[in-house]
Formats: structure tokens, sequence, C-alpha cells
């Protein structure tokens, strides 16, 4: 079995968009796995992980009835610990909201590439979150070489805006997710 850069999963008890956003982030995300937690401890989402060669766990937790927070863990010894950033949700667009509903296509991602955003803050969050995923941190002429790519836009109404684009269909194929901000080695940067 090839080994698995991302295990995706949620806090217990997901509600159906938490479970439709690890769906999405399943597909456009290489190399990725999907699991439901169910009553799992960490301790057993660990083990899990470490079976599955997994390097990272993406676990998605809830708030106020929806995805709230994503949080990222480096699969370590048989342990999870936890790395930056972790992402605080304001809001998400989820694949389906979207004209052309790419999961449907049952397109599953080969190549991820993450575009290099210009503010630096942003630019920051772009290269860990390339470093999770093991994506490719690319200038902007460079994205059309892969199938996907994740782009870091500023927003308006939220501090900034992760969403992937199709090449093959010159669009954004979602999800997107609406950041009320995100910690990156305790350096805290909220809207």
């Amino acid at each position: 079995m090839q080994p698995i850069q991302v295990l995706i999963t949620s806090s217990r008890r997901p509600t159906r968009s938490m479970r439709t956003l690890m769906r999405d982030l399943h597909i456009v995300i290489p190399r990725s796995y999907r699991m439901n937690r169910g009553k799992m401890s960490m301790e057993e989402l660990a083990e899990v992980a470490s079976n599955l060669q997994s390097n990272y766990v993406l676990l998605v937790t809830r708030w106020k009835g929806g995805p709230g927070k994503i949080e990222f863990y480096k699969v370590w010894n048989g342990e999870l610990k936890l790395v930056p950033p972790t992402l605080y949700l304001k809001g998400i667009r989820l694949q389906r909201e979207y004209p052309t509903f790419w999961r449907k296509l049952r397109i599953r991602c080969r190549s991820l590439a993450v575009v290099k955003p210009e503010k630096e803050e942003l630019k920051k969050l772009a290269k860990e979150i390339s470093k999770i995923l093991k994506a490719p941190f690319v200038d902007e002429v460079e994205k059309e070489n892969y199938q996907v790519y994740l782009k870091i836009f500023e927003g308006l109404g939220y501090k900034a805006k992760i969403t992937f684009f199709s090449t093959m269909h010159k669009m954004e194929i979602g999800p997107a997710l609406h950041l009320k901000g995100w910690v990156i080695f305790e350096e805290k940067i909220f809207g």
C-alpha cells in the first residue's frame, strides 16, 4: 500500500456539512485518506494513522453545528503532535455549491500545487500548508503544470480565503474555506 500523506477525519459527532467538507477535501488532496472517526480516542486515531503510514492527520472540528476549526497533527512515533497552522473557520463553500460539481465528475486529484500569495502573512500560511500536503509551492505561471492548485486570497468579511481551482476546467471548484484567523508558531493572525 502506498503511504498516505494526509488522513482526513473529524472530531466526534460530525455534522453533515463537516462530513461533506471532509469528502470534498479528500477529492482535491492527493495521497489523502478519509475516515469517519466514530468514538475513537486520539491515541486510537494515532494508531490508525501509523498503520496507514500517514504523515499527517487533518482534523475538522465542530463549532456551533458546523465546521469551526481545522487542525493538523504530525504522526510521530505512534503519537499525534499538533503542528501549525491551525485554521479558524468563519464559513465554508462546498463543491456542490459551484457550477461544476467536481466531485460528481468522479475525478480524483493526482497533482496539487500551492500558489504563492503576494502578502507576506498569507505566504507563511501557504508555505505551511504546502509542507503538510507535500504540494509544490509555485509561482502563478507554474500552476498550469498541475491538475489542481490551491490559492489563498484576502477576503471581504473574513481574514482570508483558501480555495481550490481546476486547471482543466479553468475555474474554482472548491471547497473554499473562509478564515477568521489562523495560528502559525504562536503567531496569531485574526481579522
